[in-house]
């Protein structure tokens, strides 16, 4: 790579530019970004507009987790914003019955960007979305081209040619088919090329201050893909370091700096750092899915436009940018060490996405779950900058073009073997590189004619390469939104569905005397953050195992191999979890496909216990077993389940036995029900399907009422489901129908007696608190006189609680069956308990360390540079003169 210049002012005596020069600079910097986030965000809409996507027509973009996870809590986070929130920036009262919110915060909502959705209404929470989501693309095309513009570069139309480059990095395959459902991932986007800047600030020896905290901006705005970024940036930063010009010991420094930089930003970004990574290590364990390799015509395919595959690397930067990057290895121009290093830094790169022990690297020694080429965009960039690398330093001599032009028709040639290539995907590719070819044959002409008739003809062909680049990545938007709904799931925008469930819910609201839960069935996995009330639904990478150990326990179905608990509809666990209110919503048919736009939504009530309620003390404490039914009788004090034998039969009347568990598989006539489950309970109880790993189809006779379970194991859990009355006979027979392979355990039948859990309810009315005052992120209670045992509280016993007991110190709370607890003296009346996220504490203390370190280098460095010049003038005989730090020192590098 050859010596990275930026445009000087007339060298002077003191070798200093002009306030004018570093004002032209910096606007012809800012002008590039302008160029290039106009351009991205154009191609974005555009894409989006022809393929009739929402804002611009009627298909859904609320793909898969953006539908499922990040509409939801940006519409919480809007209520945080707003001041609507149960809870504060610490705990969020709707969600997981109680859950650590910062986490969720730095993790998904960090960036600045997110402060958007507070300028829309809420019902309009869609839309605000796809504003941050195009604002994130926009902005990290314009810090793309912001960085290209600093580098080396020659001829006219210099900030022109780097706003393409930057919106071809912008609207790079990765962004608009991996991060666009993701919006969190664009983070990392738009660090890439700011941590570049920072590791050439590092290299001159510049922006001690801005450096460091443009490293904590990018960790603390996308922790996830900053990682990503990093990575990405030390690759860039080592082909500098390694191909500059300066001297050794110069570019030595430059990587102390570097080093310096990262650790500081690394410092200053400490709590974000400590409490994401504590949260993660409490969440519930996904196993990584094994890491299967895609082949190199795959990741070949991947660079053309209109490829669109949900597991391998989306690498497309438009065509011109991967033309210019393939002519690098050919032009003359590059000095031939900066042109090897690129060539194998890119190449190993690529390589590194495809085998597992270095894809380990990416993902700090695990395989990521989904989609497995998370970090695609650093190749992107890394081809972007390559590209421009080649071009900035002139047109290409021809034999370059040609050897690009090979290279191109290689790729073309090896991505038509790959079983996702469709001939339009050839014809695009060819096509715009047919019309490149075009333009630089005019161009050639053109410098023959004279150097006017040159520059005049350059600047309109760049107008053109802008143009096609845009519709060229606008073609692959649209091609990649059609597809990709066609893989994934979806869900629909806010509609007469949400309004109707979220008025039901606010008329029931009674927190914090009570709980009211969204229900089922549900629009997204957090629909306590999307509809408003407070339930069990809570869909994060974050989700604790402390919470999930307990719905399991308890009967709870989930989704996402756990990552996603289900709303449970189940008197018992209303009754521990203070749920006093719980609307139902039925969905079917041509409703569902409007988004519910047709659904019925009522809304049942029950009495129940204050949130803070008093057990006797247990000796030893009670745990949890293998049935769900007596879990929950271990939660609410009081025995209320009948739990019967259960005979397994067949449809023919064949016995199998009363010992489970029963494996099921599907029945291919149609309407059978291939398999009857029979046990005998008291009539007038109520009847309770347990069967976590089944999937199918099941009744209770005679009650003509069916419910779907959806059970698979390792993936989803089937909830508890009510079924009916047992007959009069007390005779139960349940049928079932299976869908798919599936498990029946021991004991899934149970039968509640109402009339014992009313009885339960009214005890803990009597015992438990009497007042309940929720503030944020504590919880105060005030019990009644005498009150001995433990005051337990409706909440899960996560890492962070802690509880004081009448004017007593706070201590670590106490865990009651995966609920806070608090021990009892008989005396107190008063329970009080506050929320620290782990992490939080210890992070700020980094970053203070870091601060009061930073401050003693630079007084350090001040006295040292203020003696050495003393020196230098005691030896001259004259007075020392004063030294100040300049920002606007010569560099080589962007500002």
């Amino acid at each position: 790579m050859t010596t990275q210049e930026v445009e000087r002012a007339p060298a002077t005596a003191a070798a200093a530019p002009t306030v004018k020069h570093v004002a032209r600079s910096v606007g012809r910097r800012a002008g590039a970004a302008l160029m290039a986030a106009m351009l991205a965000a154009i191609g974005l809409c555009v894409g989006d507009a022809v393929a009739g996507f929402f804002p611009f027509g009627p298909a859904s973009r609320s793909i898969s987790d953006l539908g499922n996870q990040y509409i939801p809590f940006y519409a919480y986070w809007w209520d945080v914003l707003h001041g609507h929130a149960r809870g504060d920036l610490i705990i969020n009262w709707a969600s997981g019955f109680g859950s650590s919110y910062l986490p969720d915060v730095f993790y998904y909502l960090a960036s600045p960007f997110s402060l958007l959705v507070a300028l829309f209404p809420r019902a309009q929470v869609d839309l605000a979305v796809y504003v941050i989501t195009a604002a994130k693309i926009a902005a990290g095309a314009a810090v793309m081209a912001w960085y290209l513009r600093g580098l080396s570069v020659r001829g006219p139309f210099r900030s022109g040619l780097a706003a393409v480059f930057g919106a071809a990095y912008g609207l790079c395959g990765w962004a608009v088919t991996d991060a666009a459902y993701n919006p969190m991932w664009l983070d990392g986007l738009i660090a890439f090329p700011l941590l570049c800047i920072v590791g050439e600030w590092a290299m001159a020896g510049r922006r001690p201050v801005l450096g460091p905290l443009c490293v904590a901006f990018a960790v603390a705005t996308g922790f996830y893909t900053a990682c990503f970024a990093m990575i990405g940036a030390t690759v860039v930063f080592l082909i500098r370091a390694t191909t500059g010009e300066s001297p050794l010991r110069a570019r030595l420094r430059g990587c102390g700096r570097a080093g310096l930089y990262a650790g500081a930003g690394l410092g200053l970004a400490a709590p974000v750092v400590l409490v994401v990574y504590l949260a993660a290590a409490d969440a519930w364990p996904v196993t990584p899915r094994p890491f299967t390799s895609v082949g190199v015509s795959a990741v070949l395919g991947r660079l053309l436009p209109g490829s669109y595959e949900f597991n391998s690397p989306a690498i497309f930067v438009g065509t011109f940018a991967l033309f210019a990057a393939f002519t690098l290895p050919f032009n003359p121009a590059v000095r031939a060490r900066a042109r090897l290093a690129w060539s194998v830094a890119i190449v190993a790169v690529a390589a590194s996405m495809l085998w597992e022990p270095t894809v380990r690297i990416w993902y700090a020694n695990t395989t990521p779950n989904g989609s497995t080429y998370r970090e695609a965009f650093v190749l992107s960039g890394m081809i972007v900058a390559a590209g421009w690398t080649s071009l900035s330093r002139g047109a290409p001599r021809p034999y370059a073009l040609a050897g690009g032009a090979a290279l191109l028709g290689l790729t073309i040639w090896a991505a038509s073997g790959w079983e996702k290539t469709t001939p339009e995907m050839l014809q695009w590719a060819g096509a715009v590189a047919a019309a490149g070819a075009v333009l630089y044959g005019v161009l050639a002409l053109a410098k023959r004619v004279g150097r006017r008739t040159w520059r005049i003809t350059a600047g309109v062909l760049l107008v053109l390469v802008a143009a096609v680049q845009t519709a060229e990545a606008a073609a692959n938007v649209a091609d990649v939104d059609t597809k990709r709904q066609g893989a994934l799931g979806y869900y629909a925008a806010w509609g007469p569905w949400h309004d109707r469930l979220r008025r039901t819910v606010d008329t029931a609201d009674a927190w914090p005397s009570s709980r009211t839960d969204p229900g089922e069935a549900r629009i997204t996995g957090n629909d306590p953050q999307l509809i408003g009330g407070e339930g069990a639904a809570y869909y994060s990478s974050v989700t604790s195992v402390t919470l999930i150990d307990m719905l399991r326990s308890l009967g709870f179905g989930w989704i996402s191999r756990g990552r996603s608990p289900k709303s449970l509809d189940n008197p018992v666990t209303d009754t521990v979890f203070s749920i006093a209110a719980r609307a139902h919503s039925t969905v079917t048919g041509a409703s569902q496909s409007r988004g519910g736009d047709q659904a019925d939504v009522t809304l049942t009530r029950r009495q129940v216990p204050p949130l803070v309620t008093v057990r006797p003390d247990y000796a030893p404490p009670p745990r949890y077993g293998e049935s769900p039914f007596l879990n929950q009788e271990r939660l609410l004090g009081t025995s209320v389940y009948t739990v019967p034998e259960v005979r397994y039969q067949r449809k023919d009347g064949t016995d199998l036995g009363t010992s489970g568990p029963l494996d099921t598989v599907p029945d291919p006539a149609p309407r059978s029900y291939p398999y009857n489950l029979l046990a005998t309970c008291r009539p007038g109880q109520e009847v309770y399907l347990y069967a976590p790993d089944y999937s199918g189809g099941a009744s209770l006779v005679d009650s003509g009422y069916r419910v779907g379970l959806t059970g698979s194991a390792g993936r989803n859990r089937a909830p508890i489901e009510w079924l009916g009355t047992v007959p009069a006979t007390g005779r139960v027979k349940v049928k079932l129908r299976p869908m798919d392979r599936g498990t029946v355990p021991d004991h899934p039948i149970a039968c509640l007696d109402t009339a014992r859990l009313a009885e339960a309810v009214q005890h803990l009315r009597s015992t438990g608190a009497t007042r309940v005052q929720v503030s944020g992120h504590s919880v105060s209670a005030t019990l009644p006189a005498g009150s001995a045992g433990t005051a337990v509280m409706s909440m899960p016993a996560i890492r962070g609680w802690t509880c004081a007991l009448g004017n007593g110190a706070a201590r670590p709370a106490g865990n009651f069956l995966g609920l806070v607890a608090v021990p009892l003296d008989g005396r107190a009346t008063r329970v009080s308990c506050s929320f620290t996220p782990p992490g939080l504490k210890i992070g700020l203390t980094v970053t203070g360390g870091t601060l009061l370190g930073a401050a003693a280098l630079w007084i350090g460095l001040w006295l040292l540079r203020r003696n050495r010049a003393r020196g230098r003038a005691q030896q001259e005989g004259t007075a020392p003169e004063t030294v100040v730090a300049s920002d606007t020192a010569p560099s080589s590098v962007p500002q």
